[in-house]
């Protein structure tokens, strides 16, 4: 009678092509993850510079809306001056006045008292410029003083221009209710359109664009 060897089976591995195959598969798994990963974080940066800016133009033009809209006169007359100003290279829009809207930041100093507010463009020490606001309080209206101090509004300006209409719907590039120009002479513009453009880090050609129009309800 024949007999037969039970010969043990020997243990089948993986050949080289397939050990390959598994490599290749897993890189392009690898890849495709890590692109969709670096995508998401890049959409979450440009969604957060995007919130940032829009936080930063909305607290400027809403400050200073609400720092015009507390305009107060002196004597017969308002004090209103608004043109434009050199920062470093560059010219931007600047604008002083006198206003109820004075913000204390001492407990003993009241709010709301008159004062002389300016707003002005600053350069950085870095090349960039910011918006300040200035907030003098004191017994009468300094158009002519410097602005002293003050706190940033907002950073990464790119532009800042304001634009004044008078009663009957004319636009001039500037306005001074201490000149005898016919119009304005101790009287504010009619409206005020603010145009505020901040640096979009992610794409400069295409810079963050706001713009905020405030009417000034005051009689001569």
């Amino acid at each position: 009678m024949e007999k037969r060897l039970n010969r043990p089976r020997r243990a089948k591995g993986f050949t080289l092509l397939e050990l390959l195959i598994a490599v290749f598969i897993l890189g392009i798994v690898l890849t495709t993850v890590y692109a969709a990963y670096s995508g998401i974080l890049t959409s979450i940066r440009d969604l957060d510079d995007d919130a940032r800016a829009y936080r930063m133009a909305q607290t400027a033009l809403d400050r200073l809306s609400r720092d015009l809209s507390s305009l107060q006169r002196f004597g017969d007359a308002f004090v209103l001056r608004g043109g434009e100003s050199g920062a470093g290279s560059r010219s931007f829009g600047s604008l002083v006045f006198w206003s109820a809207a004075h913000l204390s930041f001492d407990e003993n100093e009241p709010s709301c008292a008159p004062a002389m507010i300016a707003y002005f463009v600053r350069e950085d020490t870095d090349g960039g410029f910011t918006l300040w606001r200035s907030d003098v309080a004191s017994a009468a209206p300094q158009p002519d003083a410097d602005a002293d101090g003050g706190v940033i509004l907002c950073e990464n300006v790119q532009a800042f221009h304001l634009k004044y209409f008078d009663a009957e719907g004319r636009e001039s590039e500037t306005w001074d209710t201490q000149s005898s120009a016919e119009g304005q002479k101790g009287r504010p513009p009619r409206r005020i359109q603010m145009d505020l453009l901040l640096v979009n880090k992610n794409n400069a050609e295409k810079p963050y664009r706001f713009t905020a129009r405030v009417f000034l309800p005051v009689k001569k």
